[in-house]
This record gives structure tokens, sequence and C-alpha cells, in this order.
């Protein structure tokens, strides 16, 4: 088991309202979706190379946010992770992803030449450019 969480069997001699963070100062979307009742139903469950809850959890507990930047609050930690903590996640998806479905299917257009991009013309000054791309190659 890579991740190794003994832990996850020693908390559950405590109660989830006891184990419940508090996330009242958390501006991010894991602190907007979590409820005791999801953190119930969730802490006893771990993908099978043994990520957990709090394992989800860990980083947006831990990094409350910043009142005017809302971050996401949790990571997945291996595939699975998507599917055991799906009730959790999907909403966070959705919320961070404008609305994003489950059943959604992302369009995929891995040609170069339909990029749209306008360049400068010359005297034009670039201000600043980002791009960011990923991409989960398990459904190509």
């Amino acid at each position: 088991m890579p991740f190794g969480n003994t832990h996850n069997a020693l908390k559950m001699k405590f109660t989830s309202s006891e184990e419940y963070p508090d996330l009242s100062k958390h501006n991010n979307h894991m602190a907007k979706v979590l409820t005791p009742a999801i953190y119930e139903r969730l802490r006893s469950k771990q993908t099978p190379s043994g990520f957990t809850l709090d394992d989800v959890i860990q980083t947006g507990v831990d990094n409350p946010g910043h009142p005017f930047i809302m971050t996401v609050g949790c990571v997945a930690g291996d595939e699975e992770t998507y599917e055991v903590f799906k009730e959790l996640l999907d909403p966070i998806i959705m919320d961070r992803h404008g609305g994003y479905k489950p059943t959604d299917k992302h369009k995929t257009d891995l040609n170069p030449a339909n990029l749209k991009v306008q360049a400068p013309s010359c005297g034009e000054l670039f201000i600043f450019l980002l791009l960011l791309t990923g991409k989960e190659f398990r459904s190509l």
C-alpha cells in the first residue's frame, strides 16, 4: 500500500464530529462543499492505494485561502480518488469549472492547425501570456 495510512483506522475511534475540521474561516471549494454529513459518510473510505478523505482535504484544511482568491482546497492522490470520493469531488469540480458535470465530455482537438490565435502586429507588445494545459490520457 503506497500511502500506508494506518491513521485512518486509528481515527475511527473518534466520532466524525470530533474529527470534522473547523472550516468556518476557509475560502476554498472544498470548504464550501464538505458538510459534516458528507464527512461522516466518506471518512472511513480509502482508495486501493490507501488514499483517504483526510488526505483529499488536508491541503484545504492547512491552507484556508485568501478572501479574494477561491482555491480548490483538495487533491486526488490517485485515479480511484475520483470514484471513491465522488460525493465530495463531483460538486467541487462542477463549482470550479463552471458547471462541468460528471456526464459531460471534454472536446479534444489535438491538431495545432486548429488553434485560433491572433498574433500581434509589429510594434505591439505582449504584456502577459499564460497557457495552461492538462490531459488525462486513459481516455485517449
